[in-house]
This record gives structure tokens, C-alpha cells and sequence, in this order.
């Protein structure tokens, strides 16, 4: 063989090689992104912005519950059973709105109606641009998300689906594994990767006491357009444009380590001004239904359900979640347990939080 046709057939072989390899990839399809899951293979959920996409397009569902890693240990089924729905569970770590927001939309492009949107309003993220997305994860798997056919070659050859996804999905098949998906109880939990405790909690500090503030500031014209641009984008304007949907979004238990930093950096009044305006932006749609975890202090003081100043333990998810579908469902009083923020509360809500945060023991931690 003369070394030109040698390189032709290493070059045929070689191109068929990459072909075979693709269609594999294509049929198990371990991110959803054409289909959803085959009846016969076993899917891990794992990959958060890889897997995510697909599952928002291809699953069958009525309900998702969605946000940051404050939503991570939510479990699905006891959302189901309280509020009587079929959901999935859509977690995007670190997460800007606008990300949260625009996979929220895809569920509506792609044509399911759903009943409750269920996602925590983390206060961290707030003051962003209306734009911003994290680019600082990773390269972001647009070939995913968008609508360009060409540039999937990056899903059906890309190594770490090929190893990591497909050859063990077609291994379980062949050991007799049982087939199904990951479930979403599952999906992104990460309780049992954690302490949560005081001495994490308050890691970082190093013994050091909350001091005062040096200085206060105040919210800024330019941070108050900021924010309201923000909620308006990624939160309000989808539910104007879907009022079947009950929106259910809750601002989350930081601990009060969180709000003694902020104080001792002289922003907590800023930042209670911003959530104002951010809570009474969502108050506009009467199908967005706004909650609050600030004032619970017997979670938020007890610094041995945190694992750092924010990030609560798997409990408070599922608390967080009956509370909320006890008022839903018309089982308490939201006036009685300060948790549901109305037009008519609005002002007291947040004269009254501003005074016990500011006035709060923190050192008392």
C-alpha cells in the first residue's frame, strides 16, 4: 500500500471511528439534549449546567424548583406532597438571576405549563447587572443551550461525556442495572458533604468579635437602578408574562453571622433597603408570592444549622418548605409567623426588620 491510500483509509477509518463514536453518544444521550431519558439505561444527574438544559426540555413535569445552591437539598418529593404536583429539581449553583431566569423560560418554550415555580431570592446576588452571568465556573456549555446543530461535535465527542456518562450508562445495561434517572430527592444534594456547625459558621472570623461600623452607607441611585433592573428582567417580567403560574420565591435563612458582617461593614441598611425594592417589584404580580426567613431567629441564631454564614442544613429545606406550603395551603396565619411579605405589611415588615437586626447581639453568637 503506496502511503497515499495508507493515509486515505487511516483518514476513512479515522472518520468513521468518530462518526460511531458521536452516534453513541447521540442514542444513551446522558444530558438530555435530544430526547428524554431511554427506558433501559441508568442516568446519573450530576452535572448541573450540562444536564440542566436537557432535563428543562425533555422531562415531564408541572412544577421546578429552582435556584442557587440554597436550593440544593430540597427534596422533590415532599414538594410533591405538599403541593400536589409532578417536579423537577433545577439547581445552578453560584448562579446570577438572569441564569435561573432564562432556564425558567426554556420550560415555557419548550412547552410545559407549570403550576409553582418554587426558588430562593439569594440576597448576595441582588446588586448584579441584569446581564451578568458566571463566567468564572468554567467555559459555559453553550453548545447546549443554543440552537446551532454544528457545534455539537462539543457534546458527542467531548471526553468526559464519552467516559464519564455514556460508557457507564451502556456498562449498567449490560450488568442488568436497573434503568431510570438519578432521583431529583438526589439530584445536587450535597448535606451529607458538609459540617454544619458554629465553628464553620463562623470560620473565618478567628475568635474575632462583630465590632460597630466604621461608617453606613446608604443605597445609591445608580444601585437602586441596578437592582430594580435586575428583579424586573429575571424575576417579575416572566411571571407578567405567565399569570397561570404561581410563583412562590422566598428570600432565604442567612444566618445572623451574615447580618452581623454587614453591620459591622456598615451596609445592612443598604441592603434592607434593596431587598425592600426588590420585594415590592415582585409584589406588582399577584401570582408572585413573596416570603422571608429574616425574622426566625430560632433557626437563624443557631449557627449549628449552618455551614457557613449562609448555606443552611438539609432540615431547614425541608422546613423551609412546609412552612411555606402551610400558608399556601391555608393551614396558618403568614401574619402570625412573619414569613409571607404582602402589600398591605410591606413597611411594617421592614421597620420592624431593620430594627431587630440593627439592634441585635451579634457577639451573642
Amino acid at each position: 500500500m503506496t502511503g497515499k491510500k495508507w493515509f486515505g483509509t487511516f483518514l476513512i477509518l479515522f472518520m468513521a471511528a468518530l462518526v460511531l463514536v458521536g452516534s453513541v453518544v447521540a442514542y444513551v444521550d446522558p444530558f438530555f439534549h435530544y430526547r428524554a431519558p431511554r427506558d433501559f439505561f441508568f442516568y446519573k444527574l450530576y452535572d448541573q449546567r450540562s444536564q440542566n438544559d436537557g432535563i428543562t426540555k425533555n422531562f415531564e413535569y408541572d412544577a421546578m424548583v429552582t435556584g442557587t445552591s440554597m436550593a440544593e437539598n430540597f427534596k422533590t418529593s415532599q414538594f410533591d406532597e405538599l403541593f400536589g404536583t409532578d417536579s423537577v429539581k433545577i439547581i445552578y449553583a453560584g448562579a446570577t438571576y438572569k441564569e435561573i431566569n432564562d432556564n425558567i423560560r426554556v420550560a415555557y418554550e419548550t412547552g410545559h405549563a407549570l403550576k409553582y415555580v418554587f426558588r430562593p431570592i439569594d440576597y448576595s446576588l441582588l446588586l448584579r447587572d441584569k446581564d451578568e452571568m458566571r463566567m468564572d465556573m468554567g467555559e459555559y456549555p453553550v453548545w447546549l443551550t443554543n440552537k446551532n446543530i454544528f457545534d455539537d461535535v462539543k457534546y458527542l465527542l467531548n471526553r468526559d461525556v464519552i467516559v464519564s456518562y455514556t460508557l457507564p450508562a451502556i456498562a449498567k445495561y449490560f450488568m442488568g442495572a436497573e434503568p431510570g434517572v438519578t432521583s431529583f430527592d438526589e439530584y445536587s444534594y450535597t448535606g451529607d458533604e458538609n459540617d454544619y456547625s458554629r465553628d464553620s459558621a463562623l470560620d473565618g472570623r478567628n475568635g474575632k468579635s462583630f465590632g460597630e461600623p466604621v461608617e453606613t452607607f446608604e443605597a445609591t441611585n445608580d444601585e437602586i437602578l441596578m437592582t430594580y433592573a435586575n428583579v424586573d428582567q429575571n424575576i417579575v417580567s416572566l411571571a407578567k408574562e405567565h399569570p397561570e403560574t404561581t410563583f412562590i420565591y422566598f428570600f432565604p435563612p442567612y444566618s445572623m453571622a451574615y447580618w452581623g458582617g454587614l453591620r459591622e461593614e456598615g451596609e445592612l441598611s443598604k441592603y434592607l433597603e434593596l431587598i425592600k425594592i426588590s420585594a415590592a417589584a415582585m409584589l406588582e404580580c399577584d401570582n408572585i408570592h413573596v416570603y422571608s426567613f429574616a425574622y426566625q431567629l430560632d433557626v437563624t441564631s443557631d449557627l449549628e444549622n449552618y455551614r457557613d454564614v449562609a448555606h443552611y442544613s438539609p432540615e431547614i429545606n425541608d422546613l423551609i418548605e412546609s412552612e411555606i406550603a402551610a400558608i399556601e395551603n391555608g393551614g396558618i396565619s403568614a401574619d402570625k409567623w412573619n414569613l409571607r411579605i404582602t402589600t398591605d405589611n410591606l413597611d411594617s415588615f421592614f421597620d420592624g426588620l431593620y430594627k431587630l437586626l440593627e439592634n441585635y447581639d451579634y457577639n451573642s453568637l
